[in-house]
């Protein structure tokens, strides 16, 4: 891999800083549409920032293929190199007026993610990584802390829109959490729910179903943050190693999940 990651990283810093500002700055203008058949909603703010990035993206690396949340596939078919985007992450709450909303840049080297950026439009905090390199929140080193024991932890949900209401084994694992953990926390912005593991603020991050946008760059943020981070069939588990095997054994998944 020839690929000078530091230099992506820094193109994926100020990308997803660009679509944050832009997202903050319009989000009293913002018109809301229905997307898909599962509550999912975009703005003219989503479609804009991903127009942006993706601009921005080919200029510089014009080899590497695109997955972008709202317009799709760009690049070359079978590209060594992948950037997958999620311009407005939280739209849901962008709309409501709720401040947790972010925006999501990740290169894939063929299906392993090598940079990393989560942006928090709001409170203007950047975690950023490539793999070997750390992870950095706003330019600075940062190792995850060791959580206290799981009973007086926050963990952080989050689920794939495409998610039901009657589906049994998120149902059964959700509640268990809810039982054994001192809080659940559902932010709906998996760019903010990264960020809080990653500096401690919560004890670990549970992910079922959920999309690739997040979900890779948020594995690679956390790894190199000092967490360990399991994928079990249609989940996704991160945590501190101190509470990693408690926290799988709790939600009950094991390898035939899925």
């Amino acid at each position: 891999m020839s690929m000078d990651l530091e230099r992506a990283r820094h193109l994926a810093v100020e990308l997803a800083r660009d679509a944050g500002d832009f997202a903050v700055e319009e989000r009293n203008r913002a018109e809301v549409e229905l997307k898909g058949e599962c509550g999912d909603v975009v703005t003219y703010v989503d479609r804009e920032c991903e127009r942006r990035i993706v601009e921005r993206i080919r200029a510089q690396y014009p080899g590497h293929a695109i997955l972008g949340e709202e317009t799709g596939r760009h690049g070359p078919e079978g590209a060594e190199y992948r950037w997958l985007i999620d311009p407005l992450d939280g739209t849901n709450n962008y709309v409501l007026g709720i401040d947790y909303f972010g925006a999501c840049v990740t290169l894939c080297h063929d299906d392993d993610p090598v940079v990393a950026v989560m942006h928090n439009s709001t409170a203007r905090h950047t975690y950023s990584a490539t793999a070997g390199g750390g992870t950095r929140v706003d330019e600075h080193p940062i190792t995850m802390p060791a959580p206290g024991p799981l009973d007086q932890a926050t963990v952080a949900w989050t689920q794939g829109y495409h998610t039901s209401a009657y589906d049994k084994e998120r149902n059964a694992a959700f509640a268990a959490l809810e039982y054994r953990a001192r809080r659940v926390l559902r932010t709906w912005c998996p760019a903010v729910d990264w960020g809080l593991i990653i500096s401690g603020t919560v004890a670990g991050m549970v992910a079922y179903r959920s999309e690739e946008w997040d979900r890779l760059g948020g594995v690679l943020l956390a790894r190199e943050a000092g967490a360990e981070v399991r994928t079990i069939g249609r989940w996704t588990v991160a945590a501190h190693p101190v509470l990693i095997d408690e926290l799988v054994d709790l939600l009950a998944i094991g390898s035939d999940a899925g």
